[in-house]
C-alpha cells in the first residue's frame, strides 16, 4: 500500500505520527513548474508544455510518450500512452502534469473511466499540494472532473470520499464532513470514509470518537494497517497504555516497512 496520499490534515500530536502519515516524498512544485494544460483554441486541444526543470535524464522520455500521445496538434487514443506518461511525471513529483495530461485525454474522449482517472491524478496531487493557493486549485479541478463521474455513477463512494477530503480543506470543511457521513449512512463498513472520520477526530483532539471510528474500522478491516496504527495512536493519547502496547506491538507483526518499524518503536519506549 501507499503510505497515505490521502490529504494530511495536521492532526496535532506528536511528530512520528506526521512521519508515518507523510508520503514518502512531500512535493510543494511551484505554481508553473511542469503544468501541462489544453488550449482549446486550437484544433484537437493541443496540449502544450510549460515544464520546466525535468531531470536530463527522463526528458527523453516524456519526449517519447509525449510523441505517441499527441500528433499534429491532436490527442490520439492511446492510453497506454497517456498512462505511461502520467507515469513518468509521477516518478519525478510532478503530479500536476500527469493529472493535466489525463485531464486533457478526458476531455478529448470523454468516457466515465477517463474522467475518474483525471479526477484521480488530480486529487493525488491535491493531497501532495502545501500551499494554500495550490491545494485550492487542485481541490478545484479534483471536484470538476470528479462531477463527470458523479452525473453517471452518483453512488460511487470512492470518489464522494475523495470529494469529501477536498471540502475538509476548503471554505466549507462542514459539506466534507457531511459528505462523509452520507457515505457512512449508505456503507457503515466503509473503510475510506471510516479512516477519515477518525481522522478528523483526532484533528479535532476528539481522541475518544476517534477510538470508535479506528475500532470499528479494524472490526470490519482487521488488515488495515492504517486503522490499526492509529487506533494505537489514540489509545496512547487517551491514556490506555496497555490497550496501545499491544495496538502497537500487533501494528509491528503487521508490516516490517522500516518507517513502520521506527515509528512503532518511537511510542513503545514512551508507554510506561
Amino acid at each position: 500500500m501507499k503510505k497515505n496520499q490521502i490529504i494530511l490534515l495536521c492532526v496535532g500530536i506528536v511528530a512520528v505520527v506526521l512521519l508515518y502519515m507523510l508520503p514518502t516524498s512531500v512535493v510543494d512544485n511551484k505554481e508553473n513548474e511542469a503544468l501541462q494544460f489544453v488550449d482549446e483554441s486550437k484544433p484537437g486541444g493541443v496540449v502544450i508544455d510549460h515544464s520546466s526543470e525535468i531531470p536530463q535524464e527522463i526528458q527523453p522520455k516524456i519526449d517519447l510518450w509525449k510523441d505517441k500521445l499527441v500528433s499534429d496538434s491532436n490527442i490520439k487514443k492511446d492510453e497506454v500512452a497517456l498512462d505511461s506518461l502520467m507515469a513518468v511525471f509521477q516518478t519525478i513529483n510532478q503530479y500536476d502534469s500527469a493529472a493535466y495530461y489525463a485531464e486533457s485525454f478526458a476531455k478529448e474522449f470523454k468516457t466515465i473511466t477517463l474522467w475518474q482517472k483525471a479526477g484521480d491524478a488530480y486529487f493525488e496531487a491535491f493531497t501532495f499540494a502545501m500551499e494554500p493557493t495550490k491545494v485550492e486549485r487542485l481541490g478545484n479541478k479534483t471536484r470538476e472532473m470528479y462531477a463527470k463521474v458523479l452525473e453517471q455513477t452518483p453512488d460511487n463512494l470512492d470518489v464522494k470520499n475523495n470529494l469529501a477530503m477536498t471540502y475538509i480543506a476548503s471554505s466549507n470543511p462542514m459539506q466534507g464532513i457531511l459528505m462523509l457521513r452520507e457515505v457512512l449512512e449508505v456503507d457503515e463498513k466503509n473503510e475510506k470514509a471510516l479512516l477519515n472520520m477518525g481522522r478528523l477526530s483526532m484533528q479535532s483532539n476528539q481522541f475518544d470518537k476517534a477510538v470508535e471510528r479506528f475500532e470499528a474500522l479494524v472490526g470490519y478491516h482487521p488488515n488495515s494497517l492504517d486503522g490499526n496504527y492509529l487506533l494505537a495512536v489514540c489509545y496512547f493519547e487517551t491514556g490506555k497504555s496497555d490497550k496501545a502496547k499491544a495496538q502497537f506491538q500487533k501494528v509491528k507483526n503487521m508490516d516490517a516497512d522500516p518507517v513502520v518499524q521506527t515509528a512503532v518503536d518511537e511510542y513503545l519506549q514512551r508507554i510506561k
